[in-house]
């Protein structure tokens, strides 16, 4: 049991490195002081400004996952190029063991979503585009459209990848009614 606790944050730090490419050599940019002027609800959400105000902890919630059973506090920290925010189960056991992260990426869109292996989907969730990329052993990420240059990120890690994904669907149903519309 003490093994999966240290494997379910690294697998899920995994799965948000896997989804981006390098972000080494990229030019950094610093986060907005403020937001432009002529800011409004109607502006196109497709510049890192529109995205820069979308807290990951806030688009799900431990009363939104009751369903799946008791969660730790979430986490926040900027990784692989995202603002993430995870929530662990506590488990009892292996098998019990699930991690959700939700991920801002501002500055990259749909296109940037990696192949584990598995092939990836392009659909939609309740009409905005999406991408599903199952992330074996265990995982499974699931990108939402913000606007062409930015996407949610929905990441599973739990025992199968088979259910990752599967939670990963109703999760992003979650998620998707919570952000701006484009």
């Amino acid at each position: 049991m003490m093994k999966k606790l240290y494997v379910v944050p690294l697998a899920a730090a995994g799965l948000v490195l896997a989804a981006c490419s390098s972000e080494k050599p990229g030019n950094a940019s610093p986060a907005p002081s403020a937001p432009p002027a002529s800011s409004s609800a109607s502006s196109a959400p497709t510049s890192g400004a529109d995205t820069a105000s979308i807290e990951p902890c806030s688009l799900v919630g431990a009363s939104d996952l009751a369903s799946y059973g008791t969660f730790k506090p979430p986490t926040t920290e900027n990784a692989g190029g995202a603002r993430l925010c995870t929530l662990s189960k506590e488990a009892a056991t292996a098998s019990e063991s699930l991690s959700i992260g939700i991920g801002v990426r501002d500055t990259q869109g749909l296109e940037t979503v990696s192949d584990a292996g598995n092939g990836k989907t392009t659909g939609n969730v309740n009409g905005r585009k999406a991408v599903l990329a199952p992330r074996p052993p265990a995982g499974c990420l699931m990108a939402l459209e913000l606007g062409s240059s930015a996407r949610v990120d929905v990441l599973i890690a739990t025992d199968d990848t088979e259910k990752a994904c599967g939670i990963a669907e109703k999760v992003a149903d979650i998620v998707e009614p919570k952000l701006p519309k484009s």
